[in-house]
């Protein structure tokens, strides 16, 4: 395999999928980490401190907006004659290499959020216990339902 043959990003729909996911948990986190404190207040005198934990809710959803960037930019996938290949992570860097004849079905899935934006999570499922299934999370449904045809899967 070539490898100056340039991997394909995910697509641009996926990084707000994955903010979008960031945003609604750290809102989630925030509502009920408020609603304790402001409970505490009601029956007692909390210490001040203890508004510090919405303030961290809010600290982790920052960093983990950051982090959705930074991890989507490490995803890439390529679709050769030979097999499909998945490159991923920020700190550990993962290679999935799947060898086309190992290829046994190709399942794209995907919820509410990730079809509002036209993504999908593609499944290729293998033959034997030696090669590991690979996951792609939220890859642009056109790259999705290509890579289904190309494998005369779909």
């Amino acid at each position: 395999m070539n490898e100056t043959e340039r991997l394909e990003p995910l697509g641009e729909n996926a990084l707000k999928v994955r903010r979008w996911r960031v945003a609604i948990g750290t809102l989630a986190s925030l509502v009920v980490t408020v609603g304790g404190v402001l409970f505490v207040t009601t029956i007692g005198d909390p210490p001040a401190w203890l508004w510090a934990v919405p303030a961290l809710c809010a600290a982790v959803g920052a960093v983990s907006w950051w982090w959705a960037g930074v991890d989507y930019a490490r995803w890439g996938w390529r679709l050769t004659p030979e097999m499909f290949e998945v490159r991923r992570g920020v700190v550990f860097r993962r290679q999935h290499l799947v060898p086309r004849s190992r290829i046994q079905n190709v399942t794209t899935k995907g919820g509410p959020l990730q079809r509002r934006f036209g993504v999908l999570t593609l499944a290729v499922h293998t033959a034997g216990s030696r090669t590991k299934n690979v996951e792609v999370r939220d890859m642009a449904a056109e790259h999705a339902h290509e890579i289904r045809r190309r494998l005369g899967l779909a």
